[in-house]
């Protein structure tokens, strides 16, 4: 396992070691035994933040006492300044009265004591620099079985800091040998009755939590778990009213909720999962039967676009990801099958080739999702139009040769909507027949439409 750490990472814990019995401790444990690379290096040992800072000055470190009410210390080796690190002094904590934070903390000499204030079992690990692994509380049974479970009584250990709560839902989205992991009887228990408690979370922790939840190798199953346990329908109010809605269409097999769950978990990336989460979300709020009692959802697209933003900034997520899913639902329905070539010059020319690629692979998402299609049986076909209606825009680009200086110049107007109209219909005209996109058949247009040629 000690080979799956970088050798400034080892150089660093040998040299703190050689002082005192260091400890990598965590979350880098965890991942080590579970044969994954760590993001991040976090040590303990006996020694005081005051004594480390000392130690660390004579020793030319630079040490920045960035946790003083915790005892963490962050240094960097002269030698490897791009690889900081955390020392933390053993202790034990107090009560959590902000559920976040403990309202005072103890010092310890004893790493048994500092690994029982930890939340799951699977973090509550630590390790020598020879390899020899500390586990007082079974942690390394539960990595092998694949179960989430908390030190000590989930009720206190969850309240202490409630977003453990969707960090155990996380680490269900991990891998133990092809499989994710479960959430042990007791944990799961306390979640359902105290799911409340996310609510005192704040919204970028949330947020947080939820997009490394969607980059874990068992995501779907994660979001499955979200849904059962109820987070989804206290963070999202919207998303409660998808849950069993039956959809009442032959096109699809599930109701709402299950459908936006099968479609996210086909996406390839987090934006495309979360795209294909609330692709549908305005749904429940469209539906509408025909005398046949077939479900239709008119706008539905439409609504959504405007659910997804609000409940992406009730999460406080970022501007391009907000943007980027609220035109991925907005844009879910165009009908690519039924488009010509200049249609598809248009939605080149407007939304971009990135957006179109995601569009088409959220398309299939839906389609699978739905339960009643393996594939999107137009997909090659829709392709094929695409190539065509591209490689002959090729040679004369997809905007016009011209701008609005010209159209001036030739009409005699003065800046105003009158030369965006222009433009459009030049535009328009371009994407019928690319070949037309030069300076001179722009002009011979104009001129013939104001009846000059």
């Amino acid at each position: 396992m000690l080979t799956k750490i970088p050798q400034p990472i080892r150089v660093i814990w040998q040299t703190l070691t050689q002082e005192s019995q260091t400890f990598l401790v965590g979350g880098a444990v965890r991942d080590l035994l579970l044969g994954e690379i760590p993001h991040d290096y976090d040590f303990a040992s006996a020694r005081p933040p005051a004594e480390v800072i000392r130690w660390a000055h004579l020793q030319g470190w630079q040490a920045i006492l960035t946790g003083a009410a915790f005892g963490t210390v962050t240094l960097r080796h002269p030698a490897y300044p791009n690889w900081p690190v955390e020392l933390t002094t053993f202790r034990l904590d107090g009560a959590y009265k902000d559920s976040r934070h403990p309202d005072d903390v103890q010092f310890s000499n004893n790493i048994v004591d500092d690994l029982s204030r930890r939340d799951f079992t699977m973090n509550a690990l630590a390790m020598s620099i020879d390899g020899q692994v500390v586990d007082p509380f079974e942690g390394q049974a539960d990595l092998r079985n694949g179960v989430i479970k908390t030190v000590g009584d989930a009720a206190v250990r969850l309240r202490e800091d409630p977003l453990r709560i969707w960090r155990a839902v996380r680490f269900v989205g991990k891998d133990h040998g092809g499989q994710p992991f479960t959430l042990a009887p007791e944990t799961q228990n306390q979640i359902q009755q105290n799911g409340l408690w996310v609510l005192r979370i704040s919204p970028e922790r949330q947020r947080d939590e939820l997009w490394k939840l969607l980059g874990t190798p068992h995501f779907d199953h994660a979001l499955r778990t979200a849904d059962m346990l109820g987070l989804l329908s206290l963070v999202w109010p919207e998303w409660a009213a998808t849950r069993g809605f039956a959809q009442h269409n032959r096109h699809h097999a599930y109701p709402v909720h299950v459908h936006l769950l099968a479609t996210a978990a086909h996406g390839s990336s987090e934006v495309l999962r979360l795209a294909g989460l609330l692709h549908d979300i305005g749904k429940p709020e469209c539906l509408t039967l025909d005398a046949s009692g077939q479900g239709h959802f008119y706008g539905h697209e439409v609504i959504g676009a405007v659910y997804a933003e609000r409940m992406l900034r009730r999460l406080h997520f970022d501007g391009h990801t907000i943007q980027q899913v609220r035109n991925l639902v907005a844009h879910h329905m165009y009908p690519w099958e039924s488009v010509g070539e200049k249609g598809l010059r248009r939605v080149a020319r407007e939304w971009g080739q990135d957006h179109v690629e995601q569009l088409w692979e959220l398309r299939k998402m839906d389609v699978v999702g739905s339960g009643t299609a393996e594939n999107w049986m137009g997909e090659s076909i829709v392709r094929e139009r695409w190539q065509s209606a591209m490689v002959k825009a090729g040679e004369h680009g997809l905007k016009p040769a011209v701008g609005g200086r010209e159209i001036m110049l030739w009409t005699h107007l003065q800046p105003g909507p009158e030369v965006g109209q222009w433009v459009r219909q030049i535009q328009d005209w371009i994407d019928e027949n690319p070949s037309r996109n030069t300076p001179e058949q722009i002009k011979q247009f104009v001129e013939a439409h104001l009846g000059l040629s």
